[in-house]
This record gives C-alpha cells, sequence and structure tokens, in this order.
C-alpha cells in the first residue's frame, strides 16, 4: 500500500474510517443476519449497520462518508450495538463522533522546572514528559540512557514519543515485543487524535510515522482502541539480559495533555546496578 498520499486525503473522516473498518470486521452470521447463498461481501453492508442501529441507510451513509455531522446520543448508541462495540470502542465512537473534549493545546509546550525537579527525584527510575501532542519535553538520565537521548542525539521531529516507538530503530532493538509496543502506541495516539480533531499537528505526525515505518498504515487501519495493553514491557539490554518495567502515567493538574512517564522495575531488579545504554 503506498504511503505517499496525504493522510486529509486518505482518511476524510476518522469517524467514517471507524465504522467502516469495525463493520468489514463483522460477519453477517455474528449479529444475527443469514449469510445469502454465494453472497462474497466481507463484512456487513452499510444498509445493514444501518437497519440493526435503526437509522436511515441515507444518513448513514452520511455519518459514514464523513459529512460533518454530529449524531445524537441514540445514533451513537445505536451504531455501538450495532457494531457490537465494547466499553473502550464505544467510548472511542463517542469520542469521534462529538470530537470529544478537544482543546487546542498551547504550543510551544516547555517543561517547567516543577516537572524537571520531579524527574530528576525519579531517578534512577526513567522518566520523561510528553506533551499534547507526544512530543518528549523533558527525560531523566535514567531514561535518557535506557531509551535514547531525545534532547543531544535525536532531531526535532525524532523527539516525538510515537515517531521513536514506531520509526527508531533504537526501540525496535530495546523492546522484546517492539511490533506490539509499536502499534499499542498508535492506537493509543488515536485517542488523543480524536480529542484534538482541529489540530493539523496530529495529521502531520501521522504523516511522518507512516512515511517513516509504511507498516503503520496497516496497524492504524485496524482502529484498535485498547488502552489497557503495553503497562509492563520487557526490554532488552545492551548485554542481553531482559528486564520488566512497569509503566505509571501521571496526568498534570492544569495541563491535562501534558503527562508524567515513569516505569518501575521488579523488585529483584536495581536500576542503579544495570549497564545502560551510553
Amino acid at each position: 500500500m503506498t504511503t505517499d498520499v496525504p493522510l486529509s486525503v486518505r482518511t476524510p473522516s476518522p469517524l467514517g474510517e471507524f465504522l467502516r473498518a469495525r463493520r468489514h470486521e463483522l460477519a453477517p452470521e455474528e449479529v444475527g443476519i443469514k449469510r445469502a447463498k454465494g453472497r462474497r461481501r466481507v463484512g456487513l453492508s452499510r444498509t445493514e449497520v444501518a437497519e440493526l442501529a435503526d437509522i436511515s441507510v441515507a444518513y448513514y451513509d452520511l455519518i459514514e462518508r464523513g459529512r460533518d455531522l454530529r449524531p445524537s446520543r441514540s445514533v451513537i448508541d445505536g451504531l455501538a450495538r450495532a457494531l457490537m462495540l465494547g466499553a473502550d470502542e464505544r467510548a472511542h465512537l463517542t469520542a469521534l463522533a462529538t470530537g470529544g473534549p478537544s482543546r487546542r493545546p498551547q504550543a510551544p509546550e516547555e517543561l517547567t522546572e516543577e516537572l524537571e525537579e520531579l524527574l530528576d527525584s525519579i531517578d534512577p527510575n526513567p522518566a520523561y514528559v510528553v506533551g499534547a501532542r507526544w512530543d518528549v519535553l523533558g527525560a531523566n538520565h535514567t531514561a535518557c540512557q535506557l531509551f535514547t537521548d531525545w534532547e543531544g542525539k535525536r532531531s526535532k521531529r525524532e523527539r516525538n514519543l510515537l515517531w521513536f516507538y514506531c520509526c527508531d530503530p533504537a526501540a525496535r532493538s530495546l523492546f522484546v515485543d517492539w511490533e506490539q509496543e509499536a502499534a499499542d502506541q498508535l492506537a493509543l495516539f488515536r485517542e488523543a487524535y480524536a480529542r484534538h480533531p482541529d489540530d493539523p499537528s496530529f495529521k502531520r505526525i501521522l504523516d511522518e510515522v507512516f512515511k517513516g515505518n509504511p507498516a503503520t498504515v496497516q496497524w492504524w487501519e485496524q482502529h484498535d482502541t485498547d488502552p489497557t495493553r503495553g503497562r509492563t514491557k520487557r526490554i532488552r539490554l545492551d548485554t542481553g539480559q531482559v528486564i520488566r518495567l512497569h509503566q505509571l502515567v501521571l496526568q498534570v493538574a492544569d495541563e491535562p495533555d501534558i503527562r508524567v512517564i515513569s516505569y518501575f522495575a521488579d523488585a529483584d531488579v536495581d536500576l542503579d546496578d544495570l549497564d545502560l545504554r551510553d
């Protein structure tokens, strides 16, 4: 699949793309529809989804084509029911359909002195601060050793956390389960994107990631929205030793789009004694 098509052309409506992906995944039998003999269609048709959601086919067609609609709560509930969405997927559908609690983030984002002191106090546990657009605003010494030196050895584009997970060779060698880790981060980025539908920075970042790692295009189109994975990561050190790190994410009270992401090792692992990356 080509990746040089602008995101604005390839994904005209995140809501429509999500609905389309979900109906293509459902077999007629899963929703109580008897498969007609000789049927070749993969998944459900627009007509079938509309009927299951108890809305008109014309209206559903407008929603899926992204005609700047804001479906009512009853329509959203009907679509969630028709597509057999779980709790996380239903929340994601609601955010896409309503625009979510969108607030254009202030720019540029900067690491405050208080957050810098917090990062230093967490050391030797690795920790870094991420902004609304997933730019790494700062990291403590151990995080720079373990993950990458975002400030000293990475360009502005490469200081983005999504770029690091999906496109940076350092991440591929660091995470034992790299492909799943990268796909999980892309799924979480989708949720942030849904909260800021009017911020063009998210489309730009996605385009860069798509070009940097073409496999991410397929991961994005899967519309995975499970936020519970990736909290425990298996890390491969330069020595070959594999350790587990447990992730803790904190939101800054007066800046909810800024997060402090820290990691804690198992009780039998002393991070001070490890041979980390230079």
